[in-house]
């Protein structure tokens, strides 16, 4: 009895927080049949048609951008229908994130049109899960109209959920895409469950995300992802491309080298605050751990 206590009480210290939102965890999730309730309850309503019928596009493609490796999270396709979805996880949401979604859609257009003897051309659906809160609304919809006929393009919508105006709703037997769109807010295990209460679809859920939390394997795939967004997000705040643009016209390579250096260091810095694992920090920022371990502390 006090052996399972010990084990539990260990795993429990040594488990790692496991969001769901992330697309490093939709796509595991999205990959898993029993898990197809749950995504057909938080994105049917957008496209009128059941999500089994589409699958997960893993290929992802480069947005052009020359200077970062910019690539949409999800994308999904059915051979039984017209129709591209894109699905973009935002955590860290910014304008210059809003304009790259919206280039994401063009650039599905371009790429759906297919060679042959006939062009046929796809809809784009895509959906915006944002980790902020809006003052007026839950969701909103957009698409684009001719100014000259005013006639609205039917090529594609964009559909924005700001996931914070749903936190600290809980599941009341009446509410599941209410709940489970909560889900995406929740920063415990603890908050998960209260979440859920009894909903079967959204327990199943944190089950696995618990299990995921003392997956290894996985929680360093998760790392990566939320570091490398948190260092084009630092890295955007600071405007770092006009410093770097500055630098090279004034002729200054060495003060130059200096500001890389600086910025690396502080991006570690921020990255080991929000507990991103030393070793996972030194392999993607290029820092020995002994670096690191003196920055820590």
């Amino acid at each position: 009895m006090k052996q399972e206590k010990n084990k539990e009480i260990k795993e429990k210290s040594e488990k790692k927080f496991i969001s769901l939102l992330s697309d490093t965890t939709f796509k595991h999730f999205f990959k898993i049949e029993d898990y197809k309730e749950f995504f057909n309850t938080i994105i049917k309503p957008y496209t009128n048609m059941d999500i089994s019928e589409f699958r997960l596009y893993d290929t992802e493609f480069n947005s052009g951008n020359e200077k970062r490796d910019y690539r949409l999270d999800i994308l999904l396709e059915s051979d039984k229908c017209d129709l591209i979805i894109l699905i973009e996880m935002n955590q860290f949401p910014s304008n210059e994130i809003m304009y790259r979604n919206r280039l994401f859609v063009y650039t599905a257009l371009a790429r759906s049109l297919n060679s042959g003897e006939k062009i046929k051309k796809k809809k784009v659906i895509q959906i915006n899960f944002n980790k902020e809160k809006h003052p007026y609304v839950s969701k909103a919809s957009y698409s684009v109209m001719d100014i000259n006929t005013h006639k609205e393009i039917k090529d594609f919508k964009i559909h924005e959920v700001y996931l914070e105006n749903y936190k600290g709703i809980r599941y009341n037997g009446d509410n599941k895409e209410e709940t489970y769109l909560s889900l995406f807010t929740a920063t415990s295990y603890e908050e998960l469950r209260e979440i859920a209460g009894d909903d079967k679809e959204a327990l199943k859920i944190v089950d696995e995300l618990e299990r995921l939390g003392l997956d290894d394997k996985f929680g360093l795939a998760y790392d990566n992802e939320i570091m490398q967004k948190k260092m084009i997000n630092t890295a955007r705040n600071w405007g770092y491309d006009d410093g770097k643009e500055a630098g090279i016209a004034e002729g200054k390579a060495e003060g130059l080298e200096e500001g890389k250096n600086q910025e690396k260091l502080s991006i570690a810095k921020n990255l080991l605050k929000d507990g991103i694992p030393i070793d996972v920090v030194s392999r993607n920022t290029g820092l020995s751990e002994e670096e690191l371990n003196k920055l820590n502390n």
